[in-house]
């Protein structure tokens, strides 16, 4: 849950609402009064002034002091509402080390943060291995596929590996190792011209 208290950046004088997010659904139509009484609040286009920021997610601090859509934060919290530990643990650490604040890139984020792998817990190597082998296969592998697996792979080197890697970040969320690049370079055929 994120709390976020919301101005109208035109007009600061007309106060401030504290709006939670995702917003429930019993909550929606009040919520949306309380903005509209600020004249803010359009399903389409930012204009909320973050003023705070109050949620787990503290990477989200960087979003205070800016215009925001409404619609797009309530998405974003339902994104992140969605997290279990080790995913947010992921969004964390990556939208640290890209220094992202944009919505849209947070948003961007939520559906590829996968594609890293934070170690916060050091005591088993052999679980970090595994993990690191989930990320790198999409987040999944049968049970079948890891228990034959076992027998092939030493998985406590592999998390030994995974962790002095070169390409290893320190963060305050734990190691990051990315995959591969999170938003990858788009061809010439998909970019807006």
């Amino acid at each position: 849950m994120i709390q976020a208290v919301l101005s109208n950046p035109s007009h600061p004088e007309y106060g401030v609402a504290t709006i939670p997010f995702p917003i429930p659904r019993d909550q929606y139509a009040h919520c949306m009064e309380l903005l509209e009484a600020l004249e803010i609040g359009d399903a389409v286009k930012a204009d909320c002034r973050v003023e705070e920021v109050d949620s787990f997610f503290s990477e989200l601090k960087r979003t205070e002091m800016l215009t925001v859509n409404v619609e797009e934060l309530n998405y974003l919290a339902k994104r992140l509402d969605s997290f279990d530990t080790g995913e947010a643990a992921q969004f964390q650490a990556m939208a640290h080390k890209l220094e992202l604040f944009e919505l849209k890139d947070l948003i961007n984020l939520s559906f590829c943060c996968q594609q890293a792998t934070v170690i916060t817990d050091f005591s088993d190597l052999a679980a970090i291995g595994r993990d690191h082998y989930m990320n790198l296969h999409g987040g999944s592998a049968s049970v079948d596929e890891l228990n034959a697996l076992d027998g092939y792979m030493d998985f406590e080197k592999y998390g030994q590996d995974c962790m002095e890697n070169d390409c290893v970040t320190k963060t305050e969320f734990g190691l990051l190792r990315r995959i591969e690049p999170p938003f990858p370079e788009q061809t010439q055929g998909q970019r807006m011209m």
